[in-house]
């Protein structure tokens, strides 16, 4: 990229200079004309053998003089010519040309300048990496036009949000970076970042259609000899993956998240996870919202770094899918999965058996030997195949819809149960439901946090349980975070909830530890700190049926 902008930089210095050149001697002939003119005696002899021509003297003396003057106009337009194309090449490179907003190039030439500004009038200079979920589903539901669509609108409303004196970069894809030069401190900035999710995650119009992205924010704060944008912005992706994993959709940088994966790293270190057995799941409880019992709980991975402690999926999920190491790691998430169920089940015979929902990705989905792997786990740990349930996103069963009916028909066939997450967020239709023959419904956090707020979200809500259950599926809402939240979804009788209310994911021996309580108490909330919103009640979490 970088000898592209230099190559083009040198054309166009180029392009001015051939211009400036051609205006200077343009003035230096007129000049040197008439200096030669006079020195020679040239114009008396011109003069005297066109009065015995018949050529008309005012007219060849005009015709002289007009020449080097026509000659230097045009020399200088093409100079003006050549300077407004420089300039205008000069936007063009410092700017998105589909948003017209600054660009990567202009953050890292005006970066020093902005901290220096925000400096001397006393403020800090915070920066918020901001990044879009769910576009890729507008692309293939749509096509790339309406994609940029939205873009252009998600520019017009953050634009909006963050007020004239803040710089909103693109920096590519779905990926934002706003720069304030005049914050003071931490909370300011956590105040525009939720800000800025509330606004964002507000419905875009589409036509016909409404579209609901999910915002997340990493947010950094310059040092007082920060000058150049690139450590800044790789500590505000750090909170962003750290934000990612929380409720809220934002965190602030700090120097316990400091250490980082880096690019060129990544794929030896995930492979060596893999090899020496650092991976971990932890599950979190799915909760009945009727008997407020634990009856399932989705497996999550973890990576367990020796030298970081346990790293956010968020930093290494990207990594796996990119290097391909998401389908090993995928196949090692089922076994373990299927292990986990089985012991719980031979453990705790004299309960209701726990079933355990799993992820399973795009790329593990277009693996032609999916079907055998699934097989080759249930049959190796025994387990009841309907305690496992297989989670894919809306966004995966759309990216080759054949594909992906084939291999979950083959799926349905063991014996497993799947579930559709993210329902709603993307273009999918009710005849997903029926094709792929789901058995739980998800519903997603950005509708679940409108609960009690939005009349919308409400809405959507009752319309997608009142679906599910026309459709004979058991409907799960996460991100369930308050009181307030659970008691709408009971009154609109949906059937489950998962979410930091109840409890945030755990390792196996803590999912022990509630199924080791006698069926009369359950198990207390209490017993695990929930990390935001207020616990449920006396009323205790114990074990049901589990689907």
């Amino acid at each position: 990229m970088a000898w592209r902008s230099a190559k083009r930089s040198t054309a166009e210095n180029a392009r001015s200079g051939e211009a400036g050149r051609d205006l200077a001697w343009a003035v230096v002939g007129c000049v040197a004309a008439v200096v030669l003119a006079v020195l020679t005696g040239l114009g008396a002899t011109v003069t005297d053998a066109l009065k015995h021509s018949p050529v008309d003297l005012s007219a060849v003396i005009g015709l002289v003089l007009v020449l080097p003057l026509a000659a230097a106009v045009i020399a200088r337009r093409r100079y003006r010519d050549a300077n407004a194309v420089r300039d205008e090449l000069d936007r063009l490179a410092l700017h998105d040309p589909l948003t017209a907003l600054p660009n990567r190039r202009f953050l890292n030439e005006r970066f020093e300048q902005i901290i220096r500004r925000s400096q001397r009038a006393g403020g800090r200079v915070a920066v918020f990496v901001l990044d879009l979920d769910r576009l890729k589903n507008v692309n293939e539901a749509h096509g790339r036009e309406a994609g940029d669509q939205l873009i252009v609108a998600v520019t017009t409303r953050l634009a909006q949000l963050v007020g004239e004196a803040s710089t909103v970069v693109r920096y590519g894809g779905g990926e934002f970076v706003v720069i304030c030069p005049d914050t003071t401190g931490g909370p300011s900035a956590e105040r525009l970042a939720a800000t800025m999710i509330e606004g964002l995650e507000a419905p875009f119009s589409m036509g016909h259609d409404r579209v609901r992205l999910a915002a997340n924010i990493g947010i950094a704060i310059a040092e007082e000899n920060c000058s150049q944008p690139d450590d800044l912005i790789r500590d505000a992706r750090s909170a962003l993956n750290k934000a990612k994993q929380g409720p809220g959709g934002y965190a602030m940088f700090d120097r316990s998240i400091a250490q980082r994966v880096t690019p060129s790293t990544t794929e030896r270190r995930l492979r060596e996870a893999l090899e020496r057995g650092q991976f971990r799941l932890h599950y979190q409880p799915v909760v009945s919202l009727q008997t407020q019992r634990m009856v399932k709980v989705e497996a999550l991975i973890r990576w367990e770094d020796p030298e970081r402690g346990l790293v956010s999926p968020g930093e290494f999920i990207p990594a796996l899918e990119e290097t391909g190491l998401i389908v090993p790691v995928g196949t090692w998430v089922l076994e373990e999965a299927c292990r986990q169920a089985k012991r719980w089940q031979e453990t705790y015979a004299d309960r209701a058996p726990l079933a355990v929902t799993l992820n399973v990705s795009t790329r593990q989905l277009a693996q032609y030997d999916f079907p055998d792997v699934l097989t080759r786990a249930l049959t190796v740990t025994q387990v009841d195949p309907s305690l496992i349930c297989l989670e894919i996103t809306e966004g995966a069963l759309m990216h080759d819809v054949e594909a992906a009916w084939t291999m979950l028909r083959t799926a349905k066939t063991r014996g497993v149960a799947l579930a559709l997450d993210d329902f709603g967020t993307g273009f999918s239709s009710l005849s997903f439901l029926r094709k792929f023959s789901m058995d739980i419904l998800k519903i997603d956090k950005s509708f679940v946090d409108g609960l009690g707020h939005s009349r919308e979200d409400t809405t959507i809500v009752e319309h997608l349980i009142g679906m599910a259950r026309g459709l004979g599926m058991v409907t799960v809402a996460e991100g369930v975070e308050t009181a307030d939240q659970v008691k709408y979804l009971r009154s609109l009788d949906c059937h489950m909830a998962q979410g930091f209310y109840y409890c945030k994911p755990q390792p196996a021996e803590v999912i022990d530890q509630i199924m080791g309580e006698p069926t009369t108490t359950g198990w207390r909330p209490e017993q695990v700190p929930a990390t935001n919103g207020a616990h449920p009640s006396p009323a205790t979490i114990g074990i049901d049926a589990p689907w």
